[in-house]
This record gives C-alpha cells, structure tokens and sequence, in this order.
C-alpha cells in the first residue's frame, strides 16, 4: 500500500507528464501538428492522437494507472523510434529535438506506475523467478 508521501510523489509526477501528452494528443485531433504534412503518416495522426489522449488518461487514474503505463510504453517506444529514424541528433541542442525528451517521458511514466502500484515490481521479480 503506497504511503501518503508516494502517492503525492506520483501525482507530482504524472500531472506533468499528462500535461504534455495532452498538448501533444490536442494537436494532432485537431489536425494543427505537423505530421499531417507528411504524406504517409496524414491518415494516422488523428487515430495516433485519440490512443494517445486515451492512454494519458488511463494513466492519470490512479486505479487504471498500470494499463495506461503499458500502453504509454507502446506509444512513446514508437515515438522514440520515429525521432531516431528521422535522423535527428543524438546530442541536439535542446532536448525536445532529439528523442531523449521520450525517454524520459517514459521513464517517469514507470516510476509513477512503481510509486503507485509497488506490487508491480514483485509480481515481475516473481514471475522471473518461476520461469
């Protein structure tokens, strides 16, 4: 059971993180982010847009908060993966260039989902240990 003091840590975390995928997702329903351009990707962007609003939410609710961290890892790996594939630096001169800000977007997405649900950590050392 999470301590008063983790709970509140976790809330700290995850209202900016949340933030951030909110401005991210509004941009890309509404059809203002730059990805529409792109040929290719201008029919997904919508679609990419509601899962990401959608996992941002599951995310922010305490209860749903580790089905929203999986599915923020499958967004935000690919995420990651287009930032690498475009080519962009890998020491560029602010981090929301580069694919570092995703990492640590997702590293603070699991650190939220271990503050609040301890018992995940367990369960995967655990299911190590039997297989």
């Amino acid at each position: 059971m999470p301590t008063k003091t983790t709970r509140l840590a976790a809330w700290v975390i995850a209202i900016p993180i949340f933030l951030w995928l909110l401005l991210a997702s509004t941009t890309k329903i509404s059809g203002n982010n730059p990805l529409y351009e792109v040929q290719a990707y201008a029919p997904w962007v919508f679609w990419i847009g509601l899962g990401e609003l959608t996992a941002g939410l599951l995310f922010l609710i305490p209860r749903t908060t580790v089905i929203g961290g999986l599915f923020l890892s499958a967004h935000l790996g690919g995420a990651i993966l287009f930032h690498i594939d475009r080519g962009e630096p890998f020491f560029a001169p602010s981090i929301f260039v580069s694919f570092w800000f995703q990492s640590l977007l997702l590293i603070g997405c699991w650190v939220v989902v271990c503050l609040r649900r301890p018992d995940v950590l367990f369960t995967a050392a655990a299911a190590k240990g039997a297989g």
